[in-house]
């Protein structure tokens, strides 16, 4: 890939006083301390030794530390070791992310720097997944699209994106990026399974195989595979209900790589998920019932990439699909059948030109949704785009990156997207940085058009020709110090105006029925600090936190945010010697407001333990066991208002053979 001069995380600007009171005295204590200390290295990945690397942050690989942008990156070990069956669970207690209820089933939804799921673009190796959250309510389905084997790191990109990646992205973006096979032959298979220790917790089981490598001397081909369940969990209070409903998800996935010439690659994959979801419920005439939904998701690409010293190239198609099919017992009426998809063909060209790093590319999209509530049973809209961006030395240590994406969408009209950045490298261990991004969400097909009407359950939701994007504007600013060997320390201070947000507003209500249209009536200020801590107190243990601190206000009625925790932190304790590993952490959720009642805060503690023998010089045994949720916390005790479920305490145990 593309070298570019070392740089590092996190940005700001108007900043809630406690956010910049803080990021203040790190940047003090920073440039006060680069007078006092030799220059250190820069931190490392928690396994490999190396630099964290991102591709999401500018479409070019680089030191994740020093990236134009607020970066995490959670690696394949992190994964195993917080014994992750899913995106969600990928991403729980990474900085900025905090849980929004769906209220339906246990479900629960991210929300990235106050935002919600919703305006998270979530990518595969870059590219776009159909976006059901917030398509189709009360889901979380866009949490299951690829096995956890299958996935070579997470990367989290906080602060909107728009400029490189178009819609969705006001929150940021999280790209999945998957195992590619190498020039030799290896892979894994694992097993795993959890039971509860109480009344409300599930047991569940899985396994799963990655293999990739070598056809001949041109072609290489990696296979994944996963098949998983997990029962649905009764509610205590009322076993007519399930508080956590039961999952048992299948993906098959497949990748092949040819090489044309030295410099030129073809791509091509598939990947295929289906997964069934089961809960109990009660209707509104008093009929016990099980709901079950199938979901099929399945993305298919081809592409093409080019590497020329200098120059590289890339030319894609994909199509991202999902089906929705819900079934009832007891004569209880189903939800509508509802399917996606979007068809893409883009590109991109990244040079280096002196001092300029230049990428430039476009992107076609063809968003389509049937369900029987649009006019014909059916809608779609063309998306269109082209790029550009510019990374440049100012001086140095100091370096800009520039970019500008306009968008054209079918229906709604033209889109500008600028963004702004500074890297500034004070020394080897001090990386300061921040920018502007400007962002924008299109309104959903159901939402745009004006004869839309969702009637099911006990409301009617009604389209809007008129309604406009929701648009956003966002400083950040912030510091990654590496203040010796053993300690380093990072803060961001952001400030975020949400514009347009879509919501809806009731025109009239018959009977129990409430009739809503979706339209454009709030405005939203989200301000904060993301800071954090990793201290190596001794060679073998190791003790990292973060934390998010967020003031949100609702400019029109001027309260705070529903379901934005104001504080949240994540911590753990790591210890590694001769081939043992333990962790323990905790996941701290701050007080929140929802919809006129106060959520009392809780924390969830977490241990584990494994070990790694090696069998010879290719292969591995790795085993692990854990306790989840030590304290049992069950959140419905403490307030029956919170719209979402955690398990009770379980214990887990999985394996894992590498060869």
């Amino acid at each position: 890939m593309l070298s570019a001069p070392t740089r590092t995380v996190r940005g700001l600007c108007r900043p809630h006083p406690l956010a910049a009171a803080a990021a203040a005295l790190c940047l003090a204590g920073a440039a006060h301390a680069q007078q006092a200390e030799p220059a250190q290295t820069v931190a490392m990945g928690p396994s490999q030794g190396l630099p964290a690397v991102t591709v999401t942050a500018t479409m070019t690989e680089q030191d994740a530390r020093t990236a134009p942008a607020s970066v995490t990156v959670i690696t394949a070990e992190e994964l195993a070791e917080k014994n992750a069956t899913d995106l969600l669970d990928a991403v729980r207690g990474a900085p900025g992310i905090t849980l929004q209820g769906r209220q339906v089933g246990g479900r629960k939804t991210l929300a990235l720097r106050g935002l919600e799921g919703k305006h998270t673009l979530t990518l595969i190796d870059g590219r776009r997944i159909s976006a059901s959250d917030d398509v189709i309510g009360h889901s979380d389905y866009q949490y299951g699209w690829l096995p956890i084997s299958a996935i070579e790191r997470v990367e989290i990109i906080r602060g909107p994106m728009s400029a490189l990646y178009g819609s969705e992205a006001l929150g940021g973006v999280i790209n999945l990026i998957t195992k590619r096979p190498k020039d030799r032959w290896s892979g894994s298979i694992g097993v795993s399974g959890a039971t509860g220790l109480s009344s409300d917790a599930a047991s569940e089981g899985g396994t799963s195989i990655y293999a990739g490598g070598p056809l001949g001397e041109r072609a290489r081909l990696s296979v994944n595979a996963e098949y998983a369940h997990r029962n649905a969990t009764p509610d205590v209070d009322d076993p007519r209900y399930s508080e956590i409903e039961g999952r048992k998800p299948r993906n098959l996935g497949l990748n092949a790589e040819y090489d044309l010439t030295a410099q030129q690659r073809l791509q091509a994959g598939i990947s295929d998920g289906k997964e069934i979801r089961r809960y109990d419920d009660v209707s509104t005439a008093g009929k016990v019932y099980r709901n079950r939904y199938d979901l099929d998701r399945r993305q298919t690409h081809l592409g093409w990439v080019g590497d020329f010293g200098d120059t590289k190239a890339q030319l894609r198609a994909y199509r991202s699909e999902m089906s929705i099919r819900n079934t009832r017992t007891n004569g209880v009426s189903a939800t509508r059948p509802q399917d996606m998809q979007d068809d893409v063909v883009d590109g991109h060209v990244t040079m280096r030109r002196g001092s300029h790093q230049i990428a430039f590319g476009g992107e076609w999209r063809k968003e389509e949704l049937v369900n029987a509530g649009l006019t014909g049973g059916r809608d779609d809209v063309t998306h269109k785009a082209l790029f550009v961006q510019d990374e440049f030395a100012l001086t140095r240590n100091l370096m800009a990156t520039l970019g500008l994406r306009a968008d054209h969408h079918g229906i709604f009209g033209s889109e500008l997207s600028p963004r702004a950045y500074l890297v500034w490298e004070a020394s080897p261990s001090l990386v300061v940085k921040g920018g502007y991004g400007h962002a924008f969400k299109a309104p959903t097909l159901k939402q745009i058009s004006p004869n839309y009407v969702g009637a099911e359950g006990p409301h009617s939701f009604l389209g809007n020709g008129n309604i406009q994007p929701e648009t956003s504007n966002s400083f950040e600013i912030g510091a990654d110090w590496q203040a010796s060997p053993t300690w380093s320390l990072r803060a961001t201070a952001f400030h975020t105006e949400v514009k347009q947000l879509i919501t809806y507003r009731l025109l009239q209500q018959i009977g129990i029925r409430r009739i809503y249209q979706y339209d454009n009536v709030d405005a939203a200020r989200i301000q904060g600090l993301e800071a954090g801590f990793t201290w190596a107190i001794t060679p073998q243990l190791s003790w990292s936190t973060d934390a998010t601190v967020l003031h949100t206000r609702d400019k029109t009625t001027g309260k705070r945010l529903n379901d934005r925790p104001t504080t949240t932190v994540a911590s753990h304790l790591a210890w590694r010697a001769a081939g043992w590993d333990a962790r323990l952490g905790l996941e701290y959720t701050g007080k929140q407001d929802s919809y006129g009642t106060r959520l009392p805060a809780y924390t969830l503690w977490n241990a584990s333990l494994g070990h790694s023998w090696k069998i010879n010089a290719t292969q591995s045994l790795t085993l692990r066991a854990g306790l989840e949720n030590m304290g049992n916390l069950r959140l419905a005790e403490k307030s029956p208002n919170f719209g979402f479920a955690e398990q009770g305490r379980r214990v887990f145990a999985s394996a894992r053979l590498d060869f």
